[in-house]
């Protein structure tokens, strides 16, 4: 991949960078420079910044939420608030950028800004863990639901083919954030 984007040189889809972000981080600020080099999604033909994508991603939530009485109602009847890593995970509230836990967290992120656009909150008793359902034997049906590795993608038409492949599945939400995701780097001037 050594296309230029607007003075931007495509390097590479990174996929999941998970526990490993801080070194990949490290190995692109000395390999590009601090400053030189971004993560971009690719949608519909255009490179975005990750606010672009995180709109995307919470559009999955939202059309989930507004679209599943079933669901909508045990989240909001069971849960009095959702985290992903950790309990700090609920400090971050609305706010995206508010990465507080070792691994990033988006879901939760999501599901609260969905019910602020529903025009809900929670009114339940327990704090609903929402990651790790991949490794749980038995996540029980509300975190099934809800988590992004199986959640599919309301919008499969800007997928990016090929899909990368990981704990995921082909066509879910977290399919969508990896998959067009783009390590950028400033293109050499010539």
């Amino acid at each position: 991949m050594e296309d230029d984007v607007d003075g931007w040189r495509i390097v590479e889809r990174p996929g999941r960078l998970g526990s490993d972000r801080l070194r990949r981080v490290a190995e692109w600020d000395d390999t590009y420079g601090p400053g030189s080099w971004r993560l971009a999604w690719l949608v519909a033909g255009q490179y975005h910044d990750g606010n672009a994508s995180l709109s995307l991603y919470e559009d999955a939530y939202f059309h989930l939420l507004r679209g599943s009485t079933e669901v909508l109602e045990a989240l909001v009847s069971t849960a009095r608030d959702v985290y992903v890593h950790d309990l700090s995970d609920t400090g971050s509230g609305l706010d995206y950028r508010r990465q507080d836990a070792p691994g990033h967290h988006l879901e939760d992120i999501a599901i609260r800004r969905c019910l602020v656009r529903l025009g809900l909150w929670f009114h339940g008793d327990r704090l609903v863990r929402l990651g790790g359902v991949d490794k749980d034997p038995d996540p029980g049906w509300l975190r099934s639901q809800l988590s992004p590795h199986r959640l599919p993608f309301h919008r499969p038409d800007l997928l990016i083919r090929p899909e990368l492949t990981g704990w995921w599945l082909p066509g879910s939400v977290e399919s969508f954030y990896q998959s067009n995701k783009f390590l950028l780097a400033r293109a050499a001037e010539g």
